[in-house]
């Protein structure tokens, strides 16, 4: 028939198919390895290189962000 028994994410439900809902959960709470794991181990080829930048892109912003928190609270919290 039409359909495909594979279990690629090529389906037709875009941004919010399962697959690339639970990678890119992984990607924000286990980091990049364990998205692209997660991603192998299910056979999700197609987002393994999206899991990787999406975890890498993750520590990136976190890492400004917490540079910048504790700057701004230790300019305005006494020592």
């Amino acid at each position: 028939g039409d359909e495909s028994d594979d279990d690629d994410d090529d389906d037709d439900e875009g941004a919010f198919a399962p697959q690339r809902l639970l990678v890119a959960s992984s990607a924000a709470i286990g980091g990049p390895a364990t998205a692209a794991a997660l991603a192998q181990a299910n056979g999700w080829k197609s987002l393994t290189a999206p899991s990787l930048l999406v975890g890498n892109l993750g520590y990136a912003v976190a890492t400004f962000a917490g540079l910048a928190y504790y700057a701004f609270f230790s300019r305005y919290l006494p020592n």
